[in-house]
């Protein structure tokens, strides 16, 4: 890769983050929900060669507009087609696409995608190794869908000389560029080099080629891994160097694709214990509420496209199906939020795309998961598990850190002072309604505000999050009936001196949770008050203690499962308890609700529900023959989704 581009692609997204929020607050597209079906396939590939497919000079423009932007301009004539390693993966998409539908024009498009790159690079030069193996690695599946001899052969001349870079520095590896300064060696050069090494060996019949894969991958494992699933970016330094420990999915992916490799060539099993290892710290840590992460734009907005094609090789060659799911959502996550305009997907997949221009390369990433995955036919929103990581959201101003303990997932936002700064999460939730968002957060150096923004308009300008005495306690401040739309939602939180915002804060993450007032369920034989205060919503349920009471709650849910169902109340007269009924069945016979000590003292208690993808009917009955007994008020209801 071109150095601007690897300048590591950390620093690149990053900086890209501001420019692309900004397009997608000034321009937001209307969201469409649909199935995720073969014809969305076609359609986004249809669409995608639309905009991008240069038929005459057989090559794929860089942008969207077919203009020249400077922040990645590194192609051919000054940029206006896509430089060196988006065209491997660009054609790795018309490969999906192809073995998908067997189409006569996609396996004409292959021979073109390769000629039209050879007009412009006869020689696959380039200083980058990894460039290079992303070529050679398409070259060798090309040959495995045409049979073609030029594509073997190119495979082969190009992984024989990327191995040539191969030395002991560092206890092994191949260097990353070949033009002799030898400044790192990363994972994005050796695990792609170890696939095609695979490739080439069950090609060309030569365990030799196996032995390399072998070394480069136990390499790459021992010293760009944790050896439990984290996967790193690269090393550089004198001496004995030193690892930098950059999250990047496609790096995970590659591992995940020389791991399944490797197995499904020696049948060893730590292979494959090794790439599940990998896809679980992915899906854990590389996600917002489920849906893979918005890593950026330039070369960033195409790593989770090399994520998805291999963790679906865990799913196709491994039998490891656990993942399928994750996978299916996430292609219906990003066809949801395509632009209606051309049918092209955005960098952020939780978004709705922007009217802007789009770049060849992220587009793709949405193309190919839809075409490499299997469809499920689901209609619907992705709302995910509701739980969003604030280092993996749109953050301005802001660093992460993983200073201080007792935070969730990768870090948490720190250094958070300055008048201008601000981190948001995109949300997606299944239907309009009223949300509960608990905010994890450290308050170390007292008390500190900030000011909460809803979809564009202020929703709390001054949030106050309790001191919490040190940097390693960690507290949670909640908001009640906080009105979400149906689909694609924003929630930013910033610093604004203006509105009273001070102090440091280190913010964690965001959950949300679907809420349901009981005062707006449906009530049989029940009255609401207001009387006792510490509620949410307008009231409650009151005057609740005989046979022939009960409340109903419409909910509706993305998709089926086991739910939580939190039920807020107070039990002033001392414990008490219901029947609980979902969908016409008996779910738990007599759910104790502990004594309050007064009616302004207001508890919850959970239970596990079996809910179906749609609507269903939540019922707490008072019910003596099933056990209830006592007087409660009933506040509110929230179902905290199914982790997966």
């Amino acid at each position: 890769m071109i150095i601007l581009k690897r300048l590591k692609a950390k620093i690149k997204g990053i900086v890209a983050i501001a420019t692309f929020t900004f397009f997608i607050l000034s321009s937001i597209a209307t969201l469409r929900v649909e199935a995720f079906t073969s014809s969305n396939a076609d359609d986004a590939m249809t669409a995608f060669n639309n905009v991008f497919w240069d038929s005459t000079n057989k090559y794929f423009y860089t942008n969207s507009d077919h203009q020249i932007h400077s922040e990645h301009a590194f192609g051919p004539d000054n940029g206006l087609y896509s430089d060196f390693w988006w065209e491997a993966q660009l054609w790795d998409t018309v490969m999906d696409a192809y073995q998908r539908t067997n189409n006569s024009f996609y396996r004409q498009q292959i021979d073109d995608v390769y000629d039209g790159f050879l007009a412009f690079y006869p020689n696959f030069d380039s200083k980058f190794n990894d460039d290079r193996a992303w070529w050679a690695l398409a070259c060798a599946r090309a040959y495995e869908i045409t049979g073609e001899t030029r594509y073997k052969d190119s495979a082969k001349s190009l992984f024989d000389n990327i191995y040539t870079f191969w030395d002991t520095t560092y206890g092994g590896g191949i260097w990353w560029k070949n033009d002799g300064t030898h400044d790192e060696k990363n994972v994005a050069t050796n695990a792609t080099a170890a696939i095609v090494a695979v490739k080439l060996s069950k090609i060309l019949n030569d365990s030799t080629y196996l032995t390399k894969a072998q070394n480069i991958y136990n390499w790459v494992k021992n010293t760009l891994t944790d050896g439990n699933g984290h996967v790193y970016d690269h090393i550089s330094g004198s001496g004995s160097g030193t690892v930098y420990k950059w999250d990047f999915s496609y790096n995970f992916g590659v591992f995940i694709g020389s791991g399944v490799g490797l197995y499904k060539e020696t049948n060893t099993a730590s292979y494959l214990n090794d790439a599940t290892n990998a896809a679980n710290w992915a899906v854990n840590n590389l996600t917002s509420s489920s849906t893979m992460m918005y890593e950026g734009v330039n070369d960033a907005g195409g790593f989770k496209m090399i994520l998805a094609r291999y963790m679906y090789e865990l799913v196709t060659q491994c039998g490891q199906t656990q993942y399928l799911q994750f996978l299916r959502d996430n292609a219906t996550q990003a066809w949801n939020h395509r632009r209606l305009s051309d049918n092209i997907v955005g960098a952020d997949w939780g978004a709705d795309t922007p009217s802007t221009y789009i770049q060849s390369l992220t587009a793709a990433a949405a193309v190919s998961i839809l075409n490499r995955i299997s469809a499920d036919n689901y209609i619907g929103y992705i709302p995910g598990n509701g739980k969003y990581e604030a280092e993996n959201a749109t953050i301005s101003g802001i660093s992460s850190e993983s200073s201080y303990t007792g935070f969730s997932g990768r870090g948490y936002l720190a250094g958070w002072n300055t008048n201008g700064t601000w981190v948001e999460f995109k949300v997606n939730v299944n239907s309009t309604g009223k949300y509960i968002i608990k905010m994890g957060y450290s308050a170390g150096a007292g008390n500190a505000s900030r000011n909460i923004i809803v979809n564009g308009s202020s929703y709390i300008s001054n949030l106050t999050f309790p001191g919490t005495g040190n940097w390693s306690t960690w507290n949670i401040v909640t908001l009640n009936d906080v009105p979400l739309n149906a689909g694609s939602n924003t929630i930013r939180i910033s610093y604004d001196s203006s509105l009273g915002n001070t102090n440091y804060l280190n913010f964690d993450y965001i959950s949300v949770y679907a809420m349901y007032e009981a005062e707006e369920a449906t009530l049989h034989n029940l009255t609401t008050e207001s009387k006792y205060a510490g509620y949410t919503g307008t009231g409650y349920i009151a005057g609740w203690n005989k046979d022939g009471q009960w409340v109903d709650f419409n909910v509706n849910v993305a998709k089926g499962g086991t739910y939580t169902l939190v039920l807020r109340y107070a039990a002033g007269a001392g414990d008490a308890s219901r029947y609980i009924y979902v969908n016409g069945n008996g779910i738990i016979n007599n759910l104790l609700f502990s004594g309050t000590g007064s009616w302004s003292s207001y508890n919850t208690v959970s239970c596990s529900v079996p809910l179906n993808a749609g609507l269903n009917i939540i019922s707490i009955i008072y019910n003596s023959s099933m056990g209830s007994t006592n007087w409660l008020n009933l506040d509110n209801i929230v179902l905290v989704q199914p982790s997966s």
